[in-house]
C-alpha cells in the first residue's frame, strides 16, 4: 500500500504541475480536482492531517466553481437557442438601482461596465429608443476602440438593474470560450434584428418603446 500511496502522491503533484499549461480555466479546474484527489489518498495514508484538510477544500472550491461554469455556460447555451433575453446573466451581477431622471452614463464617457435591466426603463437620447427588462447595455464598449459609450442612457423613471465591471464581464469572457462563442452569438442575433428593423423603416421615434441597437 505505501508503494501506492506515494504512487498517488507522485500523480497529485504532476497533475497540479500540469494545472498550469492550460489557457482556459475549465481544463485547469478539472486537473486541480484529480490533482487533489490523488492528494486526499496521499496525506491520508501518511496521516498528514493539515494538508489532508487543505486539499479537501481545494477539492469542495474547484467542484463549487466548475458547477457555476457549467451553469452559466447552459443558461449561456439557452439563452442562445430561445431569445434575446439576458436575465440568466444576472446571478453573476451586482444588483443597483436609479431614480427617475438619474443618469447612468453619458455619450463618450469611458465605458467601464455593463448592464442588465431588470425592472423600468431606459432612455437612449441619442439613439432616441427606450428599452425595457431583459436588455444588455453597455456590452459594446468592452469591444469598441477607446472603450467609449455609444450613447447616454436615462432612467425614465425608478430602475432596478444588474451591473458587472468589464474586468468581471472579460474574465467571463476570456475564460470560459462557449460563453464568449455564445455571447457573440446573441449579440450577432440582436444586430441582425436591428438592421431588418432599420431596413424596414421601423426605427421608432424616441420615446417609443423598441428593441434597442447595439451600443
Amino acid at each position: 500500500m505505501d508503494s501506492v500511496a506515494v504512487a498517488c502522491g507522485w500523480a497529485g503533484t504532476a497533475l497540479a504541475v500540469a494545472a498550469f499549461w492550460p489557457k482556459t480555466i475549465m481544463p485547469l479546474r478539472w486537473l486541480m480536482v484529480a490533482a487533489s484527489l490523488f492528494a486526499i489518498i496521499y496525506f491520508a495514508w501518511e496521516r498528514s492531517w493539515l494538508p489532508l484538510g487543505a486539499n479537501v477544500l481545494i477539492l469542495f472550491l474547484n467542484l463549487w466553481r466548475l458547477q457555476e461554469m457549467r451553469k452559466l455556460i447552459a443558461d449561456a447555451e439557452k439563452a442562445n437557442r430561445e431569445d434575446l433575453n439576458f436575465d440568466w446573466l444576472t446571478p453573476y451581477m451586482q444588483a443597483v438601482s436609479f431614480e427617475a431622471g438619474e443618469t447612468l452614463f453619458n455619450k463618450d464617457d469611458e465605458a467601464d461596465a455593463v448592464y442588465v435591466l431588470a425592472e423600468g426603463q431606459l432612455n437612449l437620447p441619442e439613439l432616441g429608443i427606450i428599452i425595457g427588462p431583459g436588455a444588455l447595455i453597455g456590452e459594446m464598449g468592452l469591444f469598441s476602440v477607446g472603450n467609449r459609450r455609444l450613447s447616454g442612457a436615462r432612467a425614465m423613471g425608478p430602475v432596478r438593474a444588474y451591473r458587472m465591471a468589464y474586468r468581471d464581464f472579460e474574465q467571463h469572457y476570456f475564460q470560459n470560450p462557449q460563453f464568449g462563442l455564445y455571447l457573440v452569438r446573441l449579440m450577432v442575433r440582436r444586430l441582425e434584428s436591428n438592421l431588418s428593423r432599420y431596413s424596414g423603416g421601423k426605427a421608432g421615434p424616441a420615446g417609443a418603446a423598441t428593441p434597442r441597437p447595439q451600443h
